[in-house]
């Protein structure tokens, strides 16, 4: 009986991190498109992921060990903290109790993917493999049923909770880069494999009718390209171009008929918020409406990620946003030669490209915008510590 109190703790632990989080991470990833209710998404996280990786950290606190030697995941708390501290001089009105809630459920997400690679690496690249052919179907379905009751300027949304086509980008983009990195990285009858996914995950993409996402798509093949220099970058390349001439010459109105969309007279108005509290920010979740000419509503967020970090945390809080981005792709550059590293890292830099004019909130509750921040950084950081386990080992 003594020992099994005494293994308590390390079985609960394990199994936590062998089985629940892992289905918690699944879920995380794949659950936007098959569940009804939006609150879902969240409770899931809650229930499946950020409960129990706390639960698994008091049960066993030396397993966060890997983590706090993390560069990337140092970064975050850096960033969080400093985020945290300007609510001493932010306008919010939610209590500071709410607020520390987000970087914490963030910080549950960097816990979790560690403490999965910890006890099962090749795991934790299977739900990810996994989740990647889930999407699959559930991008047929919505693409084949956008294209069933198509109108004029339609634009798709997808399944499930999705209800933005922007926002459902987010999501179409992360999973369209992860097969485009198996295509340029993976054997050649794999890679040729890989192709049907991609191409439809690519069709889901632009069938959204969002252009950000085409630009973000850009700059993440360019790091593939960088990163393989091989044929296949140089085809690549190649077949980039030609799409993008295709685009430009058969459907031109999607790129071009909607001009801006009003998002350099929004940035220019967020400037001048900014410039009024240029170093240290209004603070985090303090009040923004910007209002532009001409336009009945005020905006709520400045369309740019980078321009939500200056406006909430200043200058202070964009350099630290900054160098743990910068980190996470030094960390996958220096281990390129890793296929997942290099898939990572397209991730983070499709991330950075979609979040230039869109977006603004930040350590936000989990929604699609994790997919392009947090969820690749975590990703980043965990690979981090599963190769550092694994030449220890």
């Amino acid at each position: 009986m003594s020992s099994a109190i005494r293994t308590w703790p390390r079985n609960t632990s394990d199994f936590i991190s062998s089985w629940l989080l892992p289905l918690g991470y699944l879920c995380l990833l794949t659950s936007l498109t098959w569940l009804e209710d939006r609150s879902l998404y969240h409770k899931l996280f809650y229930a499946l992921m950020a409960a129990p990786a706390l639960l698994a950290l008091i049960l066993q606190p030396r397993r966060c060990a890997p983590l706090l030697r993390d560069p990337t995941f140092l970064a975050f708390l850096v960033y969080a903290s400093w985020a945290l501290l300007s609510i001493a001089w932010s306008g919010t009105e939610d209590s500071a109790g709410s607020l520390i809630k987000r970087p914490l459920y963030i910080s549950m997400l960097f816990t979790a993917c560690a403490l999965m690679v910890e006890q099962n690496h090749a795991r934790f690249i299977q739900v990810i493999r996994v989740a990647s052919l889930l999407i699959i179907p559930l991008a047929t379905y919505g693409l084949v049923d956008f294209l069933l009751h198509y109108s004029s300027g339609a634009r798709l949304i997808g399944t499930g909770a999705l209800d933005n086509p922007l926002l459902s980008s987010h999501l179409f983009g992360f999973f369209c880069i992860i097969w485009l990195g198996w295509v340029m990285t993976a054997p050649v009858r794999q890679s040729l494999l890989a192709l049907a996914p991609l191409a439809l995950l690519l069709a889901t993409l632009l069938a959204t009718g969002s252009r950000t996402p085409i630009l973000a798509s850009a700059l993440a093949a360019g790091w593939l390209i960088l990163c393989c220099w091989n044929l296949r970058s140089a085809i690549l390349a190649g077949l980039g171009l030609a799409c993008l001439a295709a685009l430009l010459m058969l459907f031109p109105e999607s790129l071009l008929n909607r001009g801006t969309s009003y998002r350099l007279e929004i940035w220019q108005l967020a400037l001048d918020k900014i410039a009024v509290h240029p170093w240290l920010g209004h603070g985090f979740d303090a009040p923004l409406a910007i209002s532009v000419p001409g336009i009945s509503y005020s905006f709520s967020e400045p369309h740019s990620f980078f321009l939500g970090v200056l406006y909430y945390t200043g200058i202070i809080g964009a350099a630290l946003w900054l160098s743990m981005h910068l980190l996470a792709l030094w960390t996958c550059w220096k281990h390129r030669s890793d296929t997942y590293f290099t898939i990572a890292g397209a991730l983070v830099v499709y991330g950075i490209g979609a979040g230039l004019a869109e977006g603004g909130g930040i350590l936000a509750r989990p929604k699609e915008h994790w997919f392009l921040t947090w969820i690749p950084l975590a990703l980043v950081t965990a690979l981090n510590i599963g190769r550092k386990l694994r030449e220890k080992a």
